[in-house]
């Protein structure tokens, strides 16, 4: 073989494997981008009504656009009839629900547990979805809590996050949140925590009103969990739109939304993790 055609050949070999090279960093970086929650392209049916000290109307304003920023495709209903819209709810991957209170009929029910069953995720935050539908424990079972109290009323108090290798809570501090409510609530012991308030105080109601002592007491205030396909997100913080002028909050709450966009997406990540467990 002469020099001109060994030359020819070296050089076919090393573009073969600079092409392999590139081929491999593209896929790469195609796998990396597909693992990272994102709104982008996602389906999101936004469901505001009930209560109005919760100021359902004025979330739209706040958080839709934050949505669509995103690249969210956003549909907006002040009514609970759409979660019995077949074609509406198969089609979308996250339903946002700030609904406090009110009530829900089976019919409505049956559709809402079905889509989340079948990979649709369900998010909110406060009262909007952990006090909605009081009589209605099928829905507080799939939530993971239900509200029951907020001692005080609007206080001061602190987040603590306790799993910070959780994607939602990666990065994040402590933080303090300033004249807000801080919920009590029925939780089921196997959700996945990732933060949590403390009741700290002697007292939580005036001097001359009996009340049931909480002061030593852990709450749940963010967490996570599956219902089927479906992936679930709650935070219980939030009374005011102003608790989300805290950078945490809206951190939280955004990477919230953006996981359990993609249950229909990405693979089954398991979330049971029992508070108690039997010692050996």
């Amino acid at each position: 073989m002469n020099l001109k055609a060994k030359i020819k050949q070296i050089i076919n070999v090393v573009f073969f494997f600079s092409t392999l090279f590139l081929c491999s960093l593209t896929s790469f970086s195609q796998d990396e981008k597909e693992s990272i929650p994102s709104l982008e392209g996602k389906n999101v049916l936004y469901v505001y009504g009930g209560w109005e000290g919760h100021q359902p109307a004025e979330s739209v304003t706040f958080m839709v656009p934050r949505l669509r920023a995103e690249g969210a495709n956003v549909k907006i209903f002040d009514t609970l009839s759409v979660y019995t819209d077949k074609k509406i709810m198969s089609e979308t991957d996250l339903i946002i629900q700030i609904w406090t209170m009110g009530t829900i009929t089976e019919e409505q029910f049956e559709g809402l547990k079905k889509a989340i069953k079948n990979g649709t995720g369900f998010s909110g935050w406060h009262g909007g979805m952990g006090d909605s539908f009081r009589d209605n424990l099928d829905y507080q079972f799939m939530v993971g809590g239900q509200f029951v109290s907020h001692p005080g009323g609007s206080i001061d108090h602190s987040i603590k996050i306790i799993n910070k290798n959780d994607p939602i809570t990666e990065g994040i501090n402590d933080f303090d949140l300033k004249k807000t409510e801080q919920y009590y609530m029925l939780i089921d012991p196997n959700i996945k925590v990732l933060a949590i308030s403390e009741f700290v105080r002697e007292r939580y109601e005036e001097p001359e009103v009996k009340e049931n002592k909480v002061k030593g007491s852990t709450m749940p205030v963010v967490w996570k969990k599956n219902f089927g396909k479906g992936r679930i997100f709650y935070s219980s913080i939030g009374h005011f739109l102003t608790d989300f002028d805290v950078p945490e909050v809206l951190k939280m709450q955004m990477r919230g939304f953006r996981w359990a966009a993609e249950g229909k997406y990405h693979s089954y990540e398991k979330t049971i993790s029992p508070a108690y467990t039997q010692t050996k």
